[in-house]
């Protein structure tokens, strides 16, 4: 697949126009990014702070990372601890002084070089309770931290893309001549990623979970998946480092940056972990939340018999589910230079009958740094007469071949403009046929991309304005719905989109 770090600016015209027009395709050499130290949130000496604490946090894998368990009623955890000290504990608690505690199993085994990857699971937890756990850290417990349970008949939770922590270290902050690098670049995206789920929180207070769309981190072996590959650990810091994430869980989706470290499965503790579509940071898994079922596939693995097997399990063991809602990395309806590659799109028409055939709602995606939100989609097909290689893609978007008719064939017949099952102008669709395919945009501003310059006729909504957003989904008995925001001003960039069940 085309990683491309390039801004893709692809210009079609009309069919009738390409016969007797040669259109260009032009790319520019750096991709937007946001720079931390010239955000409003760097003010009044917090950039200079954030300097300064990154220092005592940058070494430091033994950070504690938060996923939900099986269910509402059940919280897991995942921590590191060095391979020289005696084996971790843990431990939670309904009182702050941590009385009455009780001590969690803890799973061990050998994770990078020098740590040991501890799991352990807090199950039949009560609804709307305040809980504390501390766990060991060099041989000492630390303070007691805070986890509030909510209720689970009404609940919100965040929906984020693409943190990739350490993205932007390529590119050259203001005043300097040179490339960052990794650590800087490392601390300039936590920074950011910070500001976005602190503003994100102080706005919605409430939420009950956060869901990562993917890639939590940037650097990786492509060419040599391993185990113990730990060039990013200091990524992966950066990543935990949010005090917010020490009481609130993520669901992380395996993203391709993540998909070929090993280091993934030991930094999070995800629940009914899998086998299936398992690449060296591991497979899918699925949890049930109040009345919704939700199912995350690694679609890195391109076994897509696999992720049939796991969609089918989780959903004969939720029967009564009301909302199903799947995540996966890459934006098979999105509208970011990612979209229309062939490997994007042939991942799209091998997973739309399995997701059609299980009646999923909603499908969360990232990949391409932008926000995009589909209409209700049914049906889409792929016109085999029309697709291209990727080979003959990356020809066509790098210029080396002249944008032609079968490049606008090509890009005509996955517009699927006979799946839309809705309205641009519908942000309340009731009992709607098909799915809702949403995208989202970089949640830390360690890189944006460009929008495709036609906008697809499967996309309701879309926007890139080089700023961090994040959405927040409500779910209740009858209704789903989102907003999303931009984290510099709090503006909505879309209107609130919401799905309604009567039936």
């Amino acid at each position: 697949m085309i990683k491309s770090t390039k801004k893709l600016i692809v210009t079609i015209i009309t069919a009738a126009m390409l016969v007797s027009t040669s259109i260009g395709v032009f790319a520019a050499s750096n991709d937007g990014w946001t720079e931390a130290q010239k955000t409003a949130a760097a003010s009044n000496g917090e950039w200079e702070k954030w300097c300064k604490e990154w220092e005592t946090i940058k070494s430091n894998p033994t950070q504690m990372s938060l996923t939900p368990g099986r269910n509402e009623r059940e919280l897991n955890f995942a921590w590191y601890s060095k391979n020289t000290e005696a084996k971790s504990g843990i431990k939670i608690s309904k009182s702050k002084d941590m009385s009455s505690s009780k001590d969690l199993s803890v799973r061990s085994e050998a994770a990078v070089n020098g740590y040991v990857s501890n799991k352990a699971t807090a199950t039949g937890l009560d609804k709307n309770t305040t809980y504390y756990y501390s766990y060991q850290v060099n041989g000492k417990w630390t303070d007691a931290t805070p986890y509030n349970t909510k209720n689970t008949d009404s609940f919100s939770f965040m929906f984020v893309g693409d943190p990739q922590i350490g993205s932007s270290s390529e590119n050259v902050v203001t005043g300097d001549s040179k490339e960052q690098g990794q650590d800087n670049a490392v601390r300039n995206d936590s920074f950011n990623w910070n500001n976005t789920l602190n503003t994100a929180l102080k706005a919605n207070p409430n939420i009950s979970f956060i869901i990562s769309a993917g890639d939590q981190i940037q650097s990786r072996d492509k060419k040599t998946p391993s185990k113990t590959y730990d060039k990013n650990e200091i990524e992966y810091a950066g990543y935990l480092s949010p005090k917010a994430l020490k009481s609130i869980p993520v669901a992380t989706t395996i993203g391709n940056h993540d998909a070929p470290s090993g280091n993934y499965s030991f930094h999070f503790n995800n629940p009914n972990a899998s086998e299936l579509g398992k690449t060296e940071a591991g497979g899918g898994y699925y949890y049930s939340y109040g009345n919704a079922l939700f199912i995350v596939l690694n679609t890195n693995n391109y076994n897509i018999a696999e992720h049939k097997q796991l969609i089918e399990k989780a959903v004969a063991e939720n029967k009564n589910a009301k909302w199903r809602i799947v995540t996966i990395h890459q934006d098979i309806y999105g509208s970011g230079e990612h979209s229309n590659e062939p490997e994007v799109v042939n991942l799209r028409y091998s997973l739309i009958p399995i997701l059609e055939e299980n009646q999923i709602d909603v499908v969360l995606t990232g990949h391409d740094h932008t926000y995009s939100r589909s209409l209700m989609l049914k049906g889409g097909k792929e016109d085999k007469a029309k697709t291209i290689t990727e080979d003959e893609f990356e020809s066509y978007i790098e210029g080396k071949t002249p944008v032609d008719n079968k490049y606008s064939q090509y890009l005509t017949s996955i517009e699927d403009k006979n799946s839309t099952k809705s309205k641009a102008v519908d942000n309340n669709v009731v009992d709607p046929k098909g799915i809702l395919y949403m995208t989202a945009n970089s949640s830390s501003g360690s890189k944006y991309y460009d929008l495709v310059t036609k906008q697809q006729a499967y996309i309701a909504a879309r926007w890139q304005e080089d700023t961090p957003t994040y959405s927040t989904i409500t779910i209740k008995d009858k209704t789903f719905s989102i907003d999303t925001f931009r984290t510099d001003t709090g503006a909505k960039i879309d209107n609130t989109f919401t799905i309604t069940k009567t039936k």
